[in-house]
């Protein structure tokens, strides 16, 4: 070791133990245990390779930890590896699912619409049912049969606000519509824990134990349960990301000559080179801070729902609703 630096590629875990890694161990990745993994291993002080079968051991937290750590900001991974201390606390696992399910249903949609400006959105969830188990699920999850005519009226709150945000603008300007909506493309790899197509893989075998086609029983949400809530909260992202897309449209039609009321060019318009990438990262400069502040709310999630302790009161976040 040379100024404090190895000569090779290594690891620190999360006790400080420098593990070197090998050229075979670079190339060939999928044979590596993941980072989280190996941390959650160690806290539980046992060998990477068996130590599924401890007590205290939990799959899901071994699987929403992994998927936390390659979804965050490289600056946040060590923080992320540090959510395996209280992973392995000694305590029995067996109701993980469930909080986790009441977090993504009811505690973190609240914090979300409040985040994109939604509040009226945000009040109508103090009150809904805490999900404790498979009962208290199918009655609570927010796009389940039985919150139908609830989810109705969200639906109705949410449109009526994001139809008042679209009116202050002038919809009569269809090239920087269209510009602007090119660069929304950028939040197809928004990084929410509801939107992440790794999140609904690792979920979904684990949500349910089966016989067949036949669910012997209900452990959380399962993939469609988490696609559903995409769909839920995906209209305040939007809303909340439109505004810098237009200013940055209508500031690049000026440039290439284009008055905010004429139709929308023709495909192969230069203004579109121009555009499309600046429209993009207007969008991901407009979103990176809810990003952040989602991710952290998730790893307190994570620790909360690890250590068994309970989520804070809505009501404190977003007054009290119906």
């Amino acid at each position: 070791m040379k100024n404090g630096k190895l000569p090779v590629p290594f690891h620190r875990t999360i006790t400080g133990r420098v593990m070197v890694l090998t050229d075979d161990e670079q190339q060939d990745k999928g044979d590596r245990v993941h980072p989280f993994s190996q941390a959650y291993a160690e806290a539980l002080n046992l060998p990477a390779e068996v130590y599924s079968g401890a007590t205290y051991y939990s799959p899901l937290l071994d699987a929403w930890g992994r998927d936390l750590y390659d979804s965050v900001d490289v600056d946040l991974r060590p923080a992320a590896l540090h959510l395996a201390i209280p992973a392995a606390c000694n305590r029995p696992k067996r109701d993980v699912f469930f909080r986790l399910a009441d977090w993504l249903g009811r505690v973190e949609p609240a914090a979300w619409y409040v985040d994109t400006g939604f509040l009226e959105a945000a009040k109508m969830f103090p009150g809904r049912p805490v999900i404790v188990d498979a009962d208290s699920f199918l009655r609570g999850w927010p796009t389940g049969a039985h919150s139908f005519e609830w989810r109705d009226r969200l639906d109705k709150v949410v449109d009526e606000y994001a139809d008042q945000s679209a009116a202050r603008y002038d919809d009569a300007e269809p090239a920087v519509e269209m510009l602007a909506e090119y660069g929304l493309v950028a939040l197809d790899t928004a990084g929410f824990v509801w939107r992440r197509e790794s999140m609904r893989n690792a979920l979904d075998p684990l949500s349910r134990e089966r016989d067949g086609d036949r669910t012997l029983q209900v452990h959380g949400p399962d993939r469609g349960d988490l696609w559903d809530l995409k769909a839920l909260l995906n209209e305040p992202m939007y809303t909340s990301v439109r505004p810098l897309a237009r200013a940055t449209a209508r500031m690049l039609c000026a440039q290439s000559g284009i008055a905010p009321d004429d139709p929308a060019p023709a495909d192969g318009h230069p203004v579109y080179e121009l555009g499309y990438g600046a429209c993009k990262a207007a969008v991901r400069a407009a979103i990176a801070p809810l990003v952040h502040a989602a991710h952290v709310r998730e790893m307190e999630a994570f620790r909360l729902v690890a250590l068994g302790k309970s989520f804070p009161e809505l009501g404190e976040a977003v007054g009290n609703g119906a």
